[in-house]
């Protein structure tokens, strides 16, 4: 068994507020039609009280003492409790943002307990950058977020701007529901993609969505992960045993000074003035987003072994997978070489020679004593397209960091093997993921 939890690296003080569901699907948009609405909760949704308190999410039941999910509910719980002080930062951060939110979902009638997908997608931070491109509070893919009409481009990406992304991420929700017909069925599909977790769904009615046998490590945890944090967010009282002394942390309300309310609502483009319009029902949807790296988040995919419990890094362990990944903008020293810059197109159109293309940096890594942060880019140029062997070779030019906006030279290659420059030729540039070293 596996399992993933998100960790929050706090930093005292205003910079812990500094600014920091990659959706994942199989095509943008869904045959939505009465004979593939898939209602397997029938049994389980009704069921009986399991205990003193029942855990709902999204108003379905969460069975912990079926034999099929309690091994890993009690594992995913205690080990979320132990991280209570990062559980108190994502509680800080949201009490800011769910305001905001909050209207928009049940604007579209969507429950509100989808409220808690984003603290484990991007942990409530607005410029967190998956490995595979999926970005923003709600780590919306390039081509959902576009298919859902968003503007997703070097010059402006409205994924980082929490209004118009949450309108989508609503619209895709409400479309994965109308597909699936279980609103847990659509949080796991948010994580893995909608033909996947139907096909599956179809293939075991009687069993329950946190019980069905996803191969995957991540989609195994997800929505265990998702309903672990929304209780010891929500009702903190009942797990005394697994807080232990950070319990009293968790149940006090949440009290956020004006400085550190300003500096979150900074790190979502916002202010006071423009959350107040918002609270207003004022559109704000011209506003524009602004690349700032945040390195106070780590959201970290751990793997349990069953029998031996040991603990490694896993990345894309699932061909229906491959369009999404947990947000990462503090990498895992296993996950990234300690040489090679991991990037994303931020450009579009053809591939050319001489084209120069803009790339996003979406891990954080020192090269050569060369500081690099999330959400700093960096200028490159197309030099060779070579059709004969299907590879492009890539050289950058300067680097323009996220937080100074200081542009500094910069010579680098981009490679697939080490000291191998060339890369294979992608069938499109937006959203191109390319690593990039010195030669």
């Amino acid at each position: 068994m596996t399992k993933l939890y998100l960790t929050v690296t706090a930093v005292l003080g205003l910079t812990i507020f500094s600014s920091s569901l990659a959706v994942a699907q199989t095509s943008p948009f869904f045959a939505l039609n009465a004979a593939s609405v898939v209602k397997p909760l029938i049994k389980w949704a009704t069921s009986p009280k399991i205990d003193e308190s029942p855990i709902h999410f999204c108003g379905e039941m969460v069975p912990i003492h079926d034999p099929a999910i309690t091994g890993r509910w009690t594992r995913t719980l205690h080990q979320q409790a132990s991280w209570a002080n990062d559980l108190n930062v994502l509680k800080r951060r949201a009490s800011v943002v769910f305001p905001i939110i909050e209207p928009i979902l049940q604007q579209y009638r969507i429950p509100s307990d989808f409220k808690f997908l984003p603290l484990l997608e991007s942990a409530v931070t607005n410029h967190a950058v998956s490995r595979k491109g999926a970005a923003g509070f709600w780590q919306l893919m390039p081509q959902t977020a576009q298919s859902l009409g968003l503007s997703v481009s070097r010059r402006r990406d409205d994924r980082f701007n929490l209004l118009k992304a949450t309108h989508a991420a609503c619209r895709y929700i409400n479309e994965l529901h109308d597909q699936l017909g279980s609103w847990m069925l659509v949080a796991t599909a948010y994580n893995a993609g909608p033909n996947y977790i139907q096909k599956l769904a179809r293939q075991y009615p009687d069993r329950h969505p946190m019980a069905l046998p996803y191969r995957a490590a991540e989609t195994k945890a997800y929505l265990f992960q998702t309903v672990a944090i929304k209780e010891l967010l929500t009702r903190p009282q009942i797990y005394r045993a697994e807080l232990g002394g950070a319990l009293a942390t968790l149940s006090n309300d949440v009290s956020v000074l004006s400085t550190e309310r300003a500096a979150i609502l900074a790190s979502f483009d916002m202010d006071e003035a423009t959350f107040a319009k918002v609270a207003a029902k004022v559109d704000e949807s011209e506003a524009e987003p602004v690349f700032v790296a945040d390195s106070t988040t780590n959201v970290v995919l751990i793997v349990e072994d069953q029998d031996k419990a040991t603990e490694t890094v896993i990345i894309d362990d699932e061909p229906e997978k491959n369009e999404k990944t947990v947000a990462t903008s503090v990498a895992p020293a296993a996950v990234l070489p300690s040489n090679r810059l991991l990037t994303r197109s931020m450009s579009e159109g053809n591939l050319t020679e001489g084209k120069l293309c803009i790339f996003q940096v979406v891990q954080p890594i020192t090269i050569n004593g060369r500081n690099f942060s999330v959400g700093d880019m960096i200028q490159a140029h197309i030099e060779i397209v070579d059709a004969g062997s299907g590879r492009v070779f890539l050289r950058t030019d300067q680097l323009t960091t996220a937080q100074t906006r200081e542009t500094i030279p910069l010579r680098l290659v981009a490679t697939e093997q080490p000291r191998q420059p060339g890369v294979a030729k992608p069938s499109r540039l937006e959203g191109w993921q390319l690593s990039w070293e010195a030669l």
